[in-house]
């Protein structure tokens, strides 16, 4: 399968899709970095060979049969919430699920701004299922992610150790500037 879709199936935790018989086939993602938008916009036009559009941070992509194509591949499902990991992810190899997890982080993942000295990185998401994927595929891999902890809104797993967030960010496939920066020192 093309490595594409994985990073694309982990963004689109980001995204949400519109899908109304006769009225509307819209997939929306909105991002304030516009470098990560461009990514999703040539991947989706590589993948669909369709027109996206992205104005005021919000990419935009419409055509029933390419939404449809969407929900497919991914197995999207709204409220996210519903949305487990789809089987194609966790049957990738080493690589593609590494794609999945890079466009999971730059959808869902988190870098603080303010550590207070801690230093760390957060998926955060309120589907348990893709954590748990994710956490444990991140322990195979030999990382030590805290605890799957519920936030009161979200689920969330933190790598916290210096020594894997710099093995982590190496390991990342990110298209998102304000993420992919500042830790690796």
């Amino acid at each position: 399968m093309d490595i594409n879709l994985f990073y694309f199936t982990g963004a689109l935790r980001d995204g949400s899709i519109d899908f109304r018989e006769r009225k509307n086939y819209e997939l929306r993602i909105y991002q304030d970095d516009e470098r990560f938008l461009l990514n999703i916009k040539k991947i989706l036009r590589k993948m669909f060979r369709t027109k996206v559009r992205i104005k005021n941070n919000l990419l935009r992509m419409n055509g029933k049969n390419t939404i449809k194509r969407i929900i497919e591949l991914t197995g999207f499902k709204s409220p996210q919430v519903f949305w487990d990991t789809p089987e194609f992810i966790k049957k990738g190899n080493r690589k593609q699920i590494w794609y999945y997890v890079g466009g999971f982080f730059d959808a869902e993942g988190g870098v603080p701004k303010k550590t207070n000295g801690q230093k760390y990185i957060s998926f955060d998401q309120k589907n348990k299922d893709c954590l748990i994927f994710i956490r444990d595929f991140l322990l195979k891999e030999g990382f030590n992610p805290t605890n799957l902890t519920n936030t009161g809104k979200v689920w969330q797993f933190r790598l916290t150790r210096k020594k894997e967030i710099k093995k982590f960010y190496i390991n990342l496939i990110s298209f998102h500037s304000k993420k992919r920066v500042g830790f690796v020192k």
